[in-house]
């Protein structure tokens, strides 16, 4: 496994925006973009607890700082996930990346790469289009607002609303998006299951064309549990995603 630490993925970066990369000594390799979780106000990309195991299995895995609270505020944490994003799709080729490249996240990264999937603007900003996107995997994401984004606006954070600082407030018909794998835990956070569950099948409902899957793994939220082989639920999950979108 080769490893490249540190790197700024804007001219201007500060210290939290920078992103490890991770990947297979073969090259041609296939990348997983990863925003960590935290709820936008803790977590650290070095929590690269998949690394290796992505890295094994031919893939390599990149991870993404982004700006948090209380230094920064809506938008600019999904300002940075396009940021990266960019820089990946036009950098990953230097480093043997074949240049597809699959976004995702878990929790507060997966509402991160939610926003990238579902309101669509941030990456053309960024200078990419959807297409130059694989897929996306999202971690138990909230897709309705997220909680400290609540909190910003001065509304209680447990309350369930959807606008335009929500995934699922840019469905709607004519809508197109990437394959889009859909995780929850059989024990998350409460309402995150509902949530993904509702989002899901709204997609169903409106756009129908969508290549859309959903799927509930064992243990408690974002618990990057191990199945009898030693092998992490999450990682066979969206490894199993990958392969059968490219099939």
């Amino acid at each position: 496994m080769k490893t490249y630490f540190d790197i700024p993925y804007l001219p201007d970066s500060t210290n939290m925006q920078l992103l490890d990369i991770y990947t297979p000594d073969q090259e041609n390799f296939d990348t997983i973009l990863w925003f960590h979780g935290g709820g936008i106000e803790g977590g650290s990309r070095k929590d690269d607890v998949y690394a290796k195991s992505i890295v094994e299995k031919g893939y390599a895995f990149v991870s993404a700082e982004y700006r948090m609270y209380p230094d920064a505020h809506f938008p600019e944490f999904i300002l940075d996930a396009a940021a990266a994003a960019a820089w990946v799709i036009k950098h990953i080729k230097d480093y043997g990346g074949s240049g597809k490249v699959y976004v995702s996240g878990e929790s507060a990264g997966a509402y991160l790469t939610m926003m990238l999937c579902m309101d669509q603007h941030y990456l053309a900003d960024a200078g990419i289009s959807q297409d130059q996107i694989a897929g996306y995997i999202s971690d138990s994401a909230q897709q309705c607002n997220h909680y400290n984004v609540l909190r910003e606006l001065g509304l209680d954070s447990r309350l369930e609303r959807i606008d335009e600082h929500a995934p699922m407030y840019f469905i709607r018909d004519g809508l197109k998006i990437r394959p889009l794998l859909l995780l929850h835990y059989q024990d998350d956070i409460k309402c995150r299951p509902e949530e993904t569950r509702l989002f899901y099948a709204s997609v169903q409902k409106i756009m129908p064309e969508s290549q859309i899957f959903i799927c509930e793994l064992p243990g408690t939220h974002c618990c990057k549990c191990c199945d009898e082989n030693g092998e992490y639920h999450f990682v066979t999950k969206m490894l199993s995603f990958i392969q059968l979108t490219e099939a």
